[in-house]
């Protein structure tokens, strides 16, 4: 096929697009002319034919067949004037008029093989734009597209759906998208969603675990474990209890604790981010607060209570020192320091050293302080032209004060807003802050910008589904009810006509690939997006209703799920793993345990496909033949350990809409869980 010129790529835009001006090259600035877009409350409100500014233009770069992940055309490309750049990839068969569309605030223009390969078995093309550019860049390419698919497919009167989703910051540019546009999409999932009191607030209900609990943190990962018999709130002291619990009622699952390292140490590395995210939204937005922490009553670092002293007198980590050596890379830009004196073990991370300038003012970057070789090595990214002002004989003050200031700052941030519901517990009796309230709420600012202009109101055009997990500690599973609440407000009894909530059991919020380790634990929820966008596509296209939404509540902030797929409903199967009727059983090495698998599929959302055990808890699973799957199976298989130890036991039970256990895509994945004590 012969290779788009630049004519025929714009030209229609959209419905009233036209070029202005020949084009003479591909790379040629090609400018589209149309009815300007128009703003409401700050966003750009995009139609399907009036044309955004700052995205008017295009320039192509490539346009290339490739083989992989099936045989597809690429069309590369970029918005002139930005530095936003996309990629459009066509299939060459099966195109049955629709397109899907990843969005992310800061992802690159290249597509996974899973999203090529998802599209094409679905009908579909894929659409993938960089981030930065809100969901108005996306919206562009989206409409962009349309020309172009016809003009590939020879189809110049085809209509053509489109469907946007993204997770996690993806979701607010989701949400952006839904609440901003008009019939440039059909139909959206938002998923593991972050809503606008989402950061800094979450990963300061993290920090405040993380730092407070760290001393009993064995004891509680054992408690929440499968089979543990034990109230995780039991086995803390009265003050660590009460940070379990303040924690949890704001949203964090009680389950997520399990997985110590993600929640609060390197595995996520949440220090890193906490480091780099929170402690300067907070000297950017609300300067004083380090200062008002320690000074002002209200505030942790001033109060008279165990936690208060725990702080002052336990976690606080504060001396000053004189620098005895500096060493510098290729760029004279010094990588560590090596001091005088280190007089105590410091912390693992939250450290902040603090020179002073020749202007007289204090300047500071972070580091990593080793007591035994008085070496800290500075993080990477910080401002060189503070750590050049480092020499030998340099006097530097060194503390953890920022950090953990901001471990409470989510007490300080109460919404104003109506609606948050889980944020009552940090409210009196008649409604108002139980703490004292900084002047600005900063999770309005990062949401705003994130989604590029969404008002969370949840004014929609679009049908919806929306997705989240149960075991998600960065975006915490009320905020979707949350925000599916505000949808409902809007809509009415048009409501159940265009939204949907799903959660999915044993997930949490990352949309990549994760360790064969924490399978053992957690399922991928990419399988239950493949189902999701082909049940979306179903629902704008030919009117197929989409299975009900996961039944739920909420109670203490945690998300509750029924027991049964009866009660459940949604579409994922339900597992229960048990031996003896228990989910905890010891037994001597050496003699068998028989385990017993119960998994059923809610009504009319397909059969079992696979199923498969991990006896050891390591992530490894053996796959068991069974047959020709059903809507519910009953399983049975016996073990021998011949080791000591304990053991948690994963059933992996995957279901397929049509009973199609040879595509790698829609099975849709939950786990049964149990304990062994073998002695």
């Amino acid at each position: 096929m012969l290779p788009l010129t630049a004519r025929q790529f714009w030209s229609c835009l959209c419905a009233t697009a036209v070029l202005s001006g020949a084009v003479d090259a591909l790379t040629s600035p090609i400018k589209a002319t149309g009815p300007d877009c128009q703003t409401e409350d700050g966003a750009v409100q995009v139609t399907e034919d009036c044309v955004d500014a700052t995205y008017k233009t295009v320039i192509i770069d490539a346009d290339t067949n490739l083989a992989s992940p099936v045989p597809h055309r690429r069309i590369s490309g970029r918005f002139y004037g930005t530095e936003i750049d996309f990629n459009i990839y066509l299939p060459e068969t099966g195109w049955d008029g629709r397109f899907f569309q990843l969005v992310y605030p800061t992802q690159n223009s290249t597509a996974e093989a899973r999203e090529i390969g998802f599209g094409a078995a679905s009908g579909g093309y894929t659409l993938k734009v960089a981030g930065g550019g809100g969901y108005r860049a996306d919206a562009a390419l989206a409409k962009l597209s349309r020309s172009i698919a016809r003009d590939h497919y020879n189809k110049p009167d085809q209509k053509i759906y489109g469907y946007v989703y993204g997770a996690s910051g993806g979701s607010m540019v989701t949400v952006g998208a839904i609440e901003n546009t008009h019939d440039v999409w059909q139909g959206a999932i938002p998923i593991v969603q972050a809503i606008t009191i989402s950061i800094p607030t979450n990963y300061c209900l993290r920090g405040f675990a993380g730092t407070v609990l760290e001393a009993q943190k064995e004891k509680l990962i054992n408690a929440v474990r499968p089979g543990s018999g034990l109230n995780p709130f039991n086995v803390v002291d009265p003050m660590r209890r009460e940070v379990l619990k303040e924690v949890t009622e704001l949203g964090l699952p009680l389950s997520v604790f399990e997985d110590w390292d993600g929640v609060a140490g390197y595995y996520r590395d949440f220090p890193t981010s906490f480091r780099t995210l929170v402690l300067p939204l907070i000297a950017q937005f609300d300067p004083t607060y380090v200062n008002d922490f320690w000074t002002k009553e209200g505030y942790v670092g001033t109060e008279k209570s165990k936690l208060g002293d725990f702080y002052r007198d336990t976690l606080l980590y504060e001396y000053n020192a004189t620098v005895q050596s500096v060493t510098s890379d290729a760029n004279d830009v010094p990588t560590f320091i090596t001091l005088n004196s280190v007089p105590s073990e410091p912390p693992e991370f939250g450290l902040q050293f603090t020179v002073e300038a020749e202007d007289g003012t204090s300047k500071s970057f972070t580091a990593q302080l080793d007591m035994k070789t008085k070496v800290a090595i500075i993080d990477p990214d910080q401002d060189a032209a503070i750590t050049k002002l480092l020499a030998t004989g340099t006097k530097v003050h060194i503390d953890n004060r920022a950090w953990l200031a901001a471990t409470t700052y989510h007490r300080h941030q109460v919404p104003s807003r109506d609606g948050f519901y889980a944020w009552d517990y940090i409210r009196k009796a008649d409604g108002t802050p139980k703490y004292p309230q900084r002047a600005i709420e900063i999770g309005d600012f990062i949401s705003n910008s994130a989604s590029g202009g969404a008002t969370w109101t949840g004014k929609t055009t679009l049908k919806v589904i929306a997705m989240d997990t149960m075991m998600d500690f960065d975006s915490v599973p009320w905020h979707a009810d949350w925000y599916r609440s505000q949808v409902e407000k809007q809509l009415g009894a048009r409501y159940g006509d265009s939204y949907r909530l799903h959660y999915t059991d044993h997930a949490d919020h990352y949309i990549q690939e994760m360790p064969k380790e924490n399978t053992a634990r957690l399922v991928q929820y990419n399988a239950m997006l493949d189902q999701h966008l082909r049940d979306l596509s179903a629902w704008v296209e030919k009117g197929t209703k989409p299975p009900t939404g996961t039944s739920f509540s909420v109670s203490h902030g945690q998300v509750k799920l029924p027991a049964t797929a009866a009660q459940r409903k949604g579409i994922q199967p339900v597992v229960d793993l048990t031996s003896g009727n228990k989910t905890s059983v010891s037994v001597r090495a050496g003699r068998p345990v028989v385990f017993k698998a119960h998994a059923e599929v809610p009504s009319s959302t397909g059969t079992i496909t696979a199923v498969e055990w991990d006896f050891e808890g390591t992530g490894d699973f053996v796959k068991q033949n069974i047959g020709q799957g059903k809507g519910i199976m009953d399983l049975t298989v016996t073990r021998k350990y011949p080791k000591r130890g304990t053991y948690f036991v994963a059933v992996r039970v995957a279901s397929n809409r049509k009973g199609d256990n040879k595509t790698p895509y829609a099975q849709v994945q939950n786990l049964g869980r149990m304990r062994v004590n073998v002695y």
